[in-house]
């Protein structure tokens, strides 16, 4: 049976896309930042190693201090935030949660299911809590923030930490507490109007660190809507040739707001028409949304569409209120990058004309991971109907070689005009029952579509893609 894939809601870090393995001792002490590059507003080439002076990147300050602070006193639960800690990689808030609400309590933060913290005003998804603390009990935890992780969004010092808590009963009644700020010694004299990310991010002595280089930054607003504004935007590239775009945003509202990304268009090319993530934004305060291209679209799939670097990116955002409510009209943006080529490779085998649809079949690859031997058939679909057009398969519907086989596909949503990448993933399982273990076995693939405009359904096609033996 097919396997339905769903996607995925999740807080992006950005150490996740660079590698971490920078010679910088993080625990040293403090030593001020390098000069920042801040204001560049237009394509940076990659650096030549050869010529970037010896900048390195100065240590966290761990001098600030907290007094005793209570957090949460409601209903019977009093948190208190009772010190901060320096390890070599790590800040530490200590907590101590007290239950005396007559039931059994589970307590969360930083999770995927409710995440609202912030530190020096921009929204992190470090943090993590899971506890449980029995009725009349205490408890000590701490809360812990990496320092690779903060020094990427210009965090060097502690002035203010902002914590949401998840308490839960064992009937799974759940009660959100929104963020709860501690301020720390460094508080009073911290200047929060700098923007610390963008003198970090593009600071040379972060990318020296970190492994990874800004080929493009603009600080264009491309975005202001209902006061959630575009700060800046950048590509980023790490030291293993992974590419991804940065949106920094702020939130100038008074209210909690949801900010999710959908329609991803790569260089013109639709590469993914879902719902890709979901960011929370508290009132007042900064994000950064990272957007992997190099997951949205796999690498080695790049050249397939003719796509050499990035050019250009599209995308659309929304707004949606903590009840899962829009409060703003989808707004799509697309960031320009100034002399490299936009276009892509439309070429391929016509496996479908129809209504204004042409499907053309691209190549079949292997995964190229070494933990898979997933393949994927590579196909791309062009749009001229002059109305929107879905692309969905018929469940269960596809073949090779005769044989049914397990897969996944992500619908493809078109405007007119547009074209989009589609890619089926044929499981590794059952290619292994069918005898299938490389792409020069397969002769040849049929799968069913579901074509629709609007809602109505407008063909239901059996398309064969046929392989030289």
């Amino acid at each position: 049976m097919k396997k339905w894939i769903s996607s995925v809601l999740a807080i992006c870090l950005i150490v996740s896309l660079v590698a971490c393995n920078s010679n910088t001792d993080t625990a040293e002490e403090a030593g001020n930042q390098t000069q920042s590059e801040s204001n560049v507003q237009e394509t940076m080439p990659p650096a030549d190693e050869s010529e970037l002076p010896d900048e390195q990147l100065g240590g966290f300050i761990q001098t600030a201090s907290i007094a005793e602070t209570v957090m949460v006193d409601e209903n019977g639960v009093r948190i208190t935030a009772t010190g901060l800690n320096y390890t070599n990689y790590s800040v530490e808030l200590a907590l101590t949660i007290e239950n005396n609400s007559g039931k059994d309590l589970s307590f969360i933060s930083g999770s995927l299911g409710y995440s609202c913290n912030s530190i020096n005003g921009y929204m992190v998804s470090e943090g993590y809590l899971n506890c449980d603390v029995a009725d009349g009990k205490k408890a000590n935890e701490t809360i812990s923030f990496s320092y690779s992780g903060l020094m990427l969004y210009g965090i060097d010092e502690i002035a203010d930490i902002e914590i949401g808590f998840d308490i839960s009963d064992e009937d799974y009644n759940h009660t959100y507490s929104g963020p709860r700020q501690v301020r720390t010694s460094a508080f009073d004299g911290y200047d929060y109007s700098e923007d610390r990310y963008q003198n970090a991010i593009t600071d040379r002595a972060t990318m020296n660190a970190y492994g990874y280089d800004i080929t493009h930054f603009s600080q264009e607003n491309l975005y202001n809507v209902n006061d959630i504004t575009l700060l800046s935007s950048g590509v980023m590239v790490n030291q293993d040739g992974e590419t991804s775009l940065l949106l920094e945003l702020e939130n100038r509202t008074e209210d909690m707001v949801y900010l999710s990304t959908s329609d991803i268009a790569l260089n013109g090319l639709v590469v993914s028409s879902s719902t890709w993530s979901s960011t929370v934004i508290n009132p007042g305060k900064r994000c950064i949304i990272v957007v992997e291209l190099s997951s949205v679209l796999a690498p080695e799939h790049w050249s397939i569409y003719g796509i050499n670097e990035v050019g250009s990116v599209a995308l659309s955002l929304n707004q949606l209120d903590p009840n899962g409510n829009y409060i703003a009209e989808e707004r799509s943006i697309e960031i320009m990058v100034p002399g490299v080529d936009t276009g892509y490779d439309a070429t391929g085998e016509e496996v479908y004309r129809n209504n204004g649809l042409r499907i053309v079949a691209k190549t079949i690859l292997e995964d190229s991971s070494e933990y898979s031997s997933d393949m994927y058939v590579l196909m791309l679909a062009e749009n001229t109907s002059g109305r929107t057009l879905t692309i969905d398969d018929t469940y269960d519907s596809l073949s090779v070689n005769g044989y049914m086989t397990d897969y996944s596909f992500y619908s493809a949503e078109l405007a007119d005009g547009e074209s989009a990448a589609l890619e089926i993933r044929l499981q590794e399982s059952s290619l292994e029952e069918n005898q299938i273990a490389s792409v020069s076995d397969i002769s040849e693939i049929e799968v069913g579509f579901e074509i629709k405009a609007d809602r109505d359904i407008i063909d239901e096609p059996t398309v064969l893609i046929q392989f030289d033996s």
